[in-house]
């Protein structure tokens, strides 16, 4: 028979213990709680200003647009024009002062008076963007041209091969009628004779 389990005696000394460490913590979470500061006492906060989108394919910005719209909302805009070395074929559709990128993305959060940077082109950049372009369609058209003729150069070669190819079985045809006819020939003659 197994002997009956005593209860812990101990119980009432952990529960002292647990007692005792909740009575000490008690007095530092009050204070710590109390530290915390409280709404009404929060100075005033900055509300903060969503991106607009600048650089909307259906809706280009101006320059001077962009910077309105910029100001409209609190923000400071900084522009900055598009090197000449960095012209690409991208810019080649767009027209002058058009805002093609800025530091920010639409509806990111800014802080009343922070700065944009907005990207715009120039004339200049437009103009070497589209030469870029039409020598990139012109080495296009050279590389097309260029497969065409070697294409139409090995169809000929080709069609000669087929039609060496063809004479030759034409006269082998050829060859093995007449030599059938001789035997057929000769078999008549042999016969005549007989």
């Amino acid at each position: 028979m197994a002997k009956p389990k005593k209860p812990n005696g101990n119980i009432g000394g952990t529960l002292g213990l647990v007692a005792g460490i909740v009575g000490a913590v008690t007095p530092l979470a009050v204070e710590l709680i109390d530290r915390i500061p409280k709404k009404e006492e929060l100075g005033p906060s900055e509300e903060l200003i969503f991106m607009p989108e600048l650089c909307s394919k259906k809706f280009p910005l101006k320059l001077d647009e962009a910077k309105e719209l910029l100001e409209s909302r609190g923000l400071k805009a900084l522009p900055i024009e598009v090197r000449l070395r960095d012209a690409c074929v991208k810019y080649k559709d767009c027209f002058e002062l058009q805002v093609v990128g800025s530091d920010r993305k639409p509806n990111s959060k800014l802080k009343p008076g922070g700065t944009v940077i907005v990207q715009y082109v120039t004339q200049e950049v437009i103009d070497e963007s589209r030469r870029i372009f039409e020598e990139a369609e012109k080495q296009k058209a050279a590389l097309k041209q260029e497969r065409a003729v070697k294409r139409a150069e090995q169809m000929e070669r080709a069609k000669a091969v087929a039609g060496d190819t063809a004479a030759k079985a034409r006269a082998g045809v050829e060859k093995m009628i007449r030599r059938d006819k001789k035997k057929e020939l000769g078999k008549e003659n042999s016969h005549e004779q007989e």
